[in-house]
């Protein structure tokens, strides 16, 4: 069985590579400049087609994590770890800009991130990521059924040298 976790854009915000398409295409025509300007266009559709996405297959228990661009995966196959569990973990994201102006703009984004983790906690790889936790909750079931894969709290183990270091 082959499961295909949710995908997501590599730009969330991809207004600066709509604008190059746009600007690209428009151009040429109104100004009568070089046809080389068109190069901009792969730029353009770069920005608004790249994706990463995970695809999993139970059959041989490996996964294929994935770079997407121009509908082209390009990525590999990996063994999944054995003793391996999954972990759901809540993520936010801000962005601070100022402009020379001095007008300052404030983003703000939340979402839920599903990781890959080894048993002791300490590699965790980026499964997929979504806006809200109920769209991973399919997926959560089949990783546990078909991969064997237990949704655990996520808890790293600390070094006996960390523990010492905060006492201090």
């Amino acid at each position: 069985m082959r499961v295909e976790l949710p995908k997501e854009k590599v730009f969330p915000m991809p207004f600066r590579f709509w604008l190059i398409l746009t600007v690209s295409i428009i151009l040429p025509f109104f100004s009568g400049m070089h046809p080389a300007i068109f190069v901009f266009w792969l730029i353009g559709l770069w920005g608004v087609t790249a994706r990463r996405g995970t695809t999993l297959r139970s059959t041989d228990q490996k996964m294929f994590r994935y770079y997407s661009v121009y509908g082209i995966h390009l990525g590999s196959w990996e063994p999944i770890t054995p003793n391996a569990g999954v972990v759901v973990l809540g993520e936010q994201q801000s962005v601070r800009q100022t402009s020379y102006a001095g007008v300052m703009r404030y983003q703000e984004h939340t979402g839920v991130a599903l990781y890959l983790v080894n048993a002791s906690h300490r590699e965790k790889l980026l499964l997929a990521r979504v806006v809200k936790r109920d769209e991973l909750d399919p997926y959560v079931k089949v990783l546990e059924e078909e991969f064997k894969l237990k949704l655990v709290r996520f808890s790293p183990a600390i070094s006996a040298k960390t523990k010492a270091r905060r006492k201090r």
